[in-house]
């Protein structure tokens, strides 16, 4: 299993989420073979400036749909189809797309985003508020989505005032963030492949799949190949070895899964996730019970050689549960790895009695990312009186001890929100809170952090009382790797969910 917590966080998703209301388009559709060889009849007119053909990997026949792909190579072909209502830049910041801006009414519970004017679907129709409001509804009712959209209780739109609005159960200055949805064509989304905005099309042709570029794209930049050749993979070892053999150009994995060696020397790029990577605490019993004990811990992780070692870098080193490339992170806050600063620590929290104290930390054996992770750790904090002994146990029976409480640590993985909500890592009643830590007083702090207008403000404060108490003990933000052969692409510069950022800029060299 390479996610920590993912299947519990799944189960939430089953009881959440709007119900859909299919509304009608207010533009017909032309014929979709039409359309195709329009397309395909425009591109032989074409003569670009720049190389005929590049390749990617997907998963022939399974849909494109963005609501409903499956994660890796699918959504990257995806996002070249289809564009989000805010998109997140380089800071996990959300920036306005396919809306131009967005209000609060005064009870901090209503969102208003007004839709961008002259956007245009691939097929040449406009773009409706109804669109939007249609694919938020799908999107509340959908797994992968369902989760970030799980207090949404309302979502309706004008096409008077060219605006959609969404209504909260709870005030949630951070909401844009959640809201980097691709948009699908109403009427469109029981097709394969359903009509967005993207600067590319999906052809099918003689000589295979592909995308050709969307001669309706609303922002009219320039894109650096002419056709992606698209070339089928059944799953990621059979992308990684396609990759392995020059028969794609681009491939964006996980550095924490399993994948094989023989990649030969890529040009990589990094793009941000969401994902932390932490150690949890059994605040219940024993000496984890103590926060001054969980902040002793803490201290003695070596971050930034944990992240060398075990990810080549591949990750941001965080001390609090808030991206550090988010301005929303106090860096000055921080305190990094310091020996003697961590042997002080264990003798002020009681640690340091002569007496030997055996401690185990759990991990699912099944990711040797963690599981290497952990044994690191483990090394490194077996100080003084400590002896900690990881005990890797499968999935299921992980799953089942952490339930049970049956730890003293364990090594965690969660997947959050880039509206930073903590509530069911932390919280007092929170789905991912195996360590039972309950404190109101970090209940109110989440709940004020997320209504707050100054975020950065309350996000400080916030982190001030995590640092205090340390429910958890963070360690990194993982990144996603994007790989192309050396020498093929140049100015890649990926952003949170986006391989693609700053397409106009890509400089692609095929021999």
């Amino acid at each position: 299993m390479n996610r920590l917590l993912i299947p519990l966080l799944a189960l939430l998703l089953l009881f959440t989420g709007c119900s859909a209301v299919p509304q009608e388009s207010e533009e017909p559709a032309r014929d979709w073979a039409e359309f195709q060889q329009e397309q395909a009849q425009q591109q032989e007119k074409d003569t670009p400036d720049y190389p005929d053909a590049f390749s990617m990997a997907y998963h022939q026949g399974h849909t494109l749909d963005p609501i409903t792909c499956g994660e890796g190579i699918q959504q990257d072909v995806s996002s070249l189809l289809f564009e989000p209502i805010f998109r997140l830049d380089a800071t996990f910041s959300p920036e306005p797309l396919l809306c131009t801006g967005y209000s609060w009414d005064e009870s901090g519970l209503v969102c208003t985003l007004t839709v961008r004017e002259g956007v245009l679907f691939s097929d040449g129709s406009s773009l409706t508020p109804a669109d939007v409001a249609d694919t938020l509804r799908r999107a509340a009712a959908s797994p992968r989505y369902a989760y970030r959209l799980r207090e949404v209780t309302g979502i309706s739109s004008s096409s008077r005032s060219g605006t959609v609005t969404v209504t909260l159960a709870a005030p949630n200055q951070g909401f844009p963030a959640l809201l980097d949805i691709p948009v699908v064509k109403s009427g469109t989304e029981g097709q394969s492949v359903p009509v967005g905005t993207g600067p590319y099309v999906f052809v099918t042709a003689s000589e295979g799949d592909r995308l050709l570029p969307n001669s309706d794209w609303w922002q009219g930049k320039s894109r650096p190949v002419a056709s992606i050749e698209l070339v089928h993979a059944k799953d990621l070892d059979t992308a990684m070895h396609l990759f392995s053999s020059h028969r794609v150009e681009l491939l964006t994995t996980d550095p924490t899964g399993e994948t094989p060696t023989a990649m030969g020397q890529p040009d990589t790029a990094d793009r941000p996730t969401a994902i932390l990577q932490f150690i949890g605490f059994n605040t219940r019993q024993g000496i984890f019970a103590d926060a001054a004990a969980r902040s002793a811990f803490s201290r003695g992780i070596q971050r930034d050689m944990l992240v060398d070692a075990f990810l080549s870098g591949h990750a941001q080193v965080a001390y609090f549960p808030i991206s550090p490339i988010s301005p929303l992170y106090p860096a000055d806050l921080a305190s990094a790895y310091d020996y003697e600063e961590t042997l002080t620590a264990l003798q002020r929290a009681g640690q340091s009695t002569g007496q030997i104290q055996e401690l185990t930390l759990l991990v699912n054996e099944e990711n040797s990312f963690r599981l290497a992770n952990a044994q690191f750790i483990a090394e490194n904090l077996s100080l003084l009186d400590w002896h900690i002994t990881v005990r890797a146990l499968p999935w299921a029976e992980y799953l089942a001890a952490l339930a049970a409480g049956d730890f003293d640590l364990y090594y965690g993985e969660a997947r959050l929100t880039a509206d930073w909500d903590l509530r069911d890592l932390v919280g007092t009643a929170g789905l991912l809170n195996y360590g039972g830590y309950t404190n109101p007083l970090l209940d109110a702090a989440m709940l004020n952090f997320a209504g707050a207008s100054d975020r950065t403000a309350a996000a400080r404060r916030l982190c001030i009382l995590l640092r205090e108490e340390g429910p958890i003990a963070p360690i990194c933000f993982q990144c996603d790797t994007v790989l192309t052969h050396a020498g093929v692409v140049d100015c890649i510069s990926p952003t949170p969910g986006y391989t693609f950022a700053g397409l106009e800029k890509w400089a692609i060299h095929l021999s």
